[in-house]
């Protein structure tokens, strides 16, 4: 009988071979990633899987110690899973820089006051992988920076390392997929670098036996090479076009119904046009989460900076804010003060337990700002800070009794399942605020609530 091959898992246990197929040691690389948040503990697990040798350093000593305890903090589908398949060396300290052919950079770069990314923790890290990584090595920065930021390190603690920029294009939710079944690898820096990068990627680009494949033919991945600023801009200019769509989307609806007309049936003509598509067509509390908010805004200000008038994108952030606002607003008018909220949803978006920047939590706030009393339910969010004055519960029917209204503010699939009559009847108020148009009014009606979609809010 034969031997089934074998892997490791992050601990080092050896264990049966499930999806990885590791490549020879001559194409394993030893890699070190920087930072154990969404993107950088999705890249090591990823890399891992493709069969680097791959030690992950993490400051924060609780994540660590849950990483190293084969959990996911972060709780992102698919990632736990494929932990449990690879090996990985979580660590507190970054000795091993200086043994890597390859660092990722994947810390922080949240929005400061001023619109600004902090690259304090980018700055910091490269310090340290100067110090310590060996002359040549590849410094691959995922994290999102403003344009010129790989030059200024590659001229400053970094003159004696190759700096790529690698920007990340992974939905919260659907991280793990999207690394390893990307639409393009966007890179921008030394040719040198280049053969090293490929190798590191290469079961991505040829789509070789990964983890979670449906068995189609692989295509093969396109790599994007270009400048560093180039790939730096690449990152901003795909979120931005995002966010400005997601805008237009929510004009669109808003017009509609000013006028009377269907924005559903609008919108999904629109969707039929191969030139815009189908995605991000659906209205909403407007964009919310860690990478909309913070890079339009490091958008704006790169074009501030440059003395450009970004005309489109001031709008699209403007109007964001006008939405949130609408809705707000619109649940604030039906109810006298001290009324009570059931509100459905924290998170940012459905499939992620991230409330950063979330429109849930904004709207939250807003209604106790007018003196209303919120109380809430995410199947994914389990407590907030205290100082938001929002009380979390672990049922819907539990968020919702002796409310004066309910509210759905993030897309859960469940919302739009969940049993309105077993709802309506812990209600002490009849009215429901759909900030997601997840709801059939229909429904909503034969239960003994008063419907508000997006569609029928006013101004």
């Amino acid at each position: 009988m034969a031997v089934q091959p074998t892997i490791h898992d992050h601990l080092g246990r050896a264990k049966p071979a499930g999806h990885a197929a590791r490549p020879s040691d001559r194409q394993a690389l030893r890699v070190t990633v920087v930072g154990a948040g969404y993107v950088g503990a999705v890249s090591a697990v990823v890399l891992a899987h493709l069969g680097h040798r791959v030690t992950c350093v993490e400051r924060d000593a609780p994540r660590l110690e849950r990483w190293r305890d084969g959990e996911d903090p972060l709780k992102e589908p698919g990632l736990a899973e494929l932990l449990k398949e690879v090996r990985i060396r979580f660590v507190g300290d970054a000795s091993d820089i200086a043994f890597a052919d390859v660092i990722v950079v994947a810390v922080g770069t949240p929005m400061g006051d001023d619109g600004r990314p902090d690259l304090s923790q980018v700055d910091d890290a490269a310090i340290q992988i100067g110090s310590l990584a060996r002359e040549g090595a590849v410094v691959l920065m995922r994290s999102t920076v403003p344009v010129g930021t790989c030059d200024r390190l590659q001229n400053g603690p970094l003159r004696h390392q190759r700096v790529v920029s690698n920007p990340e294009f992974l939905r919260e939710g659907r991280a793990v997929h999207d690394a390893l079944f990307p639409d393009r690898i966007v890179v921008g820096g030394p040719q040198e670098a280049r053969d090293l990068v490929e190798r590191l990627y290469g079961r991505i680009i040829k789509g070789e036996n990964l983890f979670g494949g449906d068995g189609t033919a692989p295509r093969v991945v396109p790599v994007v090479w270009m400048s560093p600023r180039s790939a730096e801009l690449a990152k901003y200019a795909a979120n931005g076009f995002l966010a400005t769509k997601l805008s237009f989307v929510n004009e669109i609806a808003n017009l509609a119904q000013a006028i009377g007309a269907d924005a559903g049936a609008v919108l999904g003509s629109m969707g039929l046009d191969p030139r815009i598509g189908p995605q991000y067509l659906h209205p909403g509390l407007g964009w919310g989460g860690s990478c909309f908010p913070k890079d339009t805004r490091a958008l704006q200000a790169i074009a501030d900076g440059a003395g450009y008038d970004f005309v489109v994108l001031r709008a699209a952030i403007d109007q964001n804010t006008r939405q949130l606002s609408r809705f707000a607003n619109a649940v604030k008018r039906a109810l006298p003060a001290q009324s009570r909220v059931g509100l459905l949803g924290l998170a940012f978006k459905a499939g992620t337990p991230d409330i950063r920047e979330s429109p849930a939590i904004a709207l939250a706030g807003l209604l106790i700002q007018s003196g209303l009393r919120v109380s809430a339910y995410d199947p994914a969010v389990r407590a907030l800070p205290a100082d938001l004055g929002v009380m979390v519960h672990s049922a819907v029917v539990e968020a919702c009794a002796g409310a004066d209204a309910v509210v759905v503010a993030t897309e859960w699939p469940e919302f739009a399942d969940m049993d309105l009559e077993a709802v309506r009847a812990v209600t002490r108020g009849d009215l429901l605020f759909d900030g997601r148009d997840l709801i059939s009014p229909n429904r909503a009606v034969a239960a003994g609530f008063r419907y508000q979609g997006l569609a029928s809010l006013g101004e």
